[in-house]
């Protein structure tokens, strides 16, 4: 079977119309242009969202609106949703229950130690003969304690029914995520390795650094000579276990405009996987 899979990080400030943080400058173009501000580029967003191919898993990260209702109503197989909040920030997994039947247990976390917001999510659902892990995460800024932050935390969680799915070998995982990546140390021969006692985890995708760094700058959108440049670094996601086959994962044309009044939807780009099992 193929599936598409979206990864998007919507932005929080553009869906609260808050020129803020690193978004700052981008939400201020959008109040620029816009008599809605932020609000109409996150609009323009999910009708871009409605553009693209049938969806059947999407991970939002910077959830700061009701909008899984919006994209529900653009993708309208995306009729099952899961969120979790970690103190002020959200994630969401939105499901085609076709595909990947029906929630039996979700496991949620922070994903760092200090007073900082990055919550990752857990769902396990069965379909059939099937068992899934869908997971969304938004990393911290130090990709490299993600593998030991996961590890720990899932384990934390205490929920046998997920780390035993965890261990399974038949147990199909994808993973959507803001990873925060800009460095690309997440690639095809790189996983991403969480350690559950005498198990290793392994989640990777099918690009490699230089095809990352080439086709895959996501983050993030900035005005012309701003410190932190304009689209050129890498870090937004899908991963797979041995058990789901990726057979792409590329920015939708739609959203990979070279000019920056063409590209106000969010300060990040979405990541399109198709993947099979």
């Amino acid at each position: 079977m193929k599936v598409n899979v979206l990864t998007y990080n919507m932005s929080w400030a553009s869906q609260k119309n808050l020129a803020l943080g690193s978004e700052k400058d981008f939400v201020e173009t959008c109040q620029r242009k816009y008599e809605r501000g932020g609000r109409q580029c996150t609009d323009n967003a999910v009708k871009k969202i409605g553009k693209l191919v049938k969806l059947h898993l999407m991970g939002i990260q910077e959830v700061n609106s009701p909008i899984e209702t919006k994209i529900k109503l653009v993708q309208p197989n995306l009729t099952v949703y899961e969120r979790v909040k970690i103190n002020q920030s959200i994630i969401s997994l939105m499901w085609d229950p076709t595909v990947f039947g029906n929630k039996q247990s979700t496991c949620s976390f922070n994903l760092v130690d200090n007073d900082e917001s990055r919550p990752c999510l857990i769902v396990l659902t069965k379909k059939d003969n099937n068992v899934f892990l869908l997971m969304n995460l938004h990393s911290s800024w130090k990709t490299e304690t993600l593998p030991k932050m996961l590890s720990k935390r899932i384990l934390k969680c205490e929920n046998t029914e997920i780390i035993d799915a965890f261990k399974n070998k038949d147990t199909k995982i994808i993973v959507t995520g803001d990873f925060n990546d800009d460095t690309a140390l997440i690639y095809k021969k790189k996983p991403l390795t969480i350690k559950l006692r005498n198990k290793k985890v392994y989640l990777t995708h099918n690009k490699t650094k230089k095809q990352l760094k080439k086709s895959l700058n996501t983050c993030c959108w900035h005005e012309s000579g701003h410190k932190w440049g304009h689209f050129k670094d890498t870090g937004d996601y899908i991963l797979t276990n041995d058990k789901v086959q990726q057979l792409s994962m590329y920015i939708p044309k739609i959203f990979d405009n070279k000019k920056r009044n063409k590209l106000l939807y969010s300060d990040h780009k979405p990541v399109l996987s198709v993947i099979s099992f």
